[in-house]
């Protein structure tokens, strides 16, 4: 967990709600209430209705990034275990080759678990570990086998380094995939909507009011919290971890 990042979202709440808790009670306190009675039924409806759209796109929306927040860490299982599968087979090849082999891996893992892991995380690529993984996948394509019995062996291991390279795709693919901001705006503005009503709902006590105001604020602010955290797999409260390719480091 990012303690750093959940401090920040646990600060903003706070002054958020000191803020509303003390517009709220100043505008009911102010005899508002009794010009908005009237139209209680109609608020009801309104609250009743975006709240039961907002539910449906929220459920929506957190199903689509979850699924993608674990098929990044999935795919990036995956990657490593095809690395563990080609530092495997490498080690049957002759003794310069297979250190060749071992450091080029060696230097892509590094890479990515020092430098790409942050740039995924701003959205971008990383010149500097597409290089170095163009470099492994050259070094694979022109090793020169040693023996007969070695043309086999490079045969598998230039077949991993494909399947290593779709994975690689695959994973940056889905790497850099957001929500769009036109779903994120539709949601958030939902939610506003909601916070708007309740704020001007004319509850019979003011106090009452404000506890209700309040708990649907915290609640629609850690949605939010959890929809942008997870959307972004690399950096926030919980992220996807580097550790599987900080531990291919030789």
């Amino acid at each position: 967990m990012n303690w750093a990042a959940t401090s920040r979202h646990a600060f903003r709440l706070a002054i958020g709600l000191i803020v509303a808790a003390l517009a709220y009670g100043l505008v009911h306190q102010t005899g508002v209430d009794r010009f908005i009675a009237a139209d209680t039924e109609g608020l009801n409806t309104l609250i009743t209705l975006i709240g039961a759209i907002y539910a449906v796109m929220f459920a929506f929306v957190i199903f689509v990034i979850w699924g993608q927040f674990t098929e990044v860490e999935n795919a990036a299982l995956r990657e490593c275990s095809l690395l563990n599968e080609l530092l495997r087979f490498n080690q049957y090849l002759n003794p310069d080759a297979n250190r060749a082999t071992r450091r080029a891996v060696n230097e892509y893992a590094q890479r990515v678990a020092n430098s790409e892991w942050h740039s995924l995380g701003e959205g971008r690529k990383d010149p500097s570990t597409e290089k170095a993984f163009a470099a492994l996948m050259n070094l694979v394509i022109r090793t020169a086998p040693a023996t007969a019995e070695e043309e086999a062996l490079v045969a598998r291991l230039i077949d991993i380094t494909r399947k290593l390279s779709q994975q690689r795709d695959e994973r940056i693919a889905k790497s850099l995939t957001r929500i769009p901001p036109t779903l994120l705006a539709l949601v958030r503005i939902m939610a506003g909507t909601l916070l708007v009503l309740v704020f001007w709902y004319p509850f019979h006590s003011w106090l009452v009011g404000l506890c209700g105001f309040v708990l649907l604020a915290v609640i629609l602010f850690l949605s939010n919290v959890v929809m942008t955290d997870t959307d972004n797999p690399f950096d926030g409260i919980f992220n996807v971890s580097p550790r599987p390719f900080s531990e291919l480091t030789l």
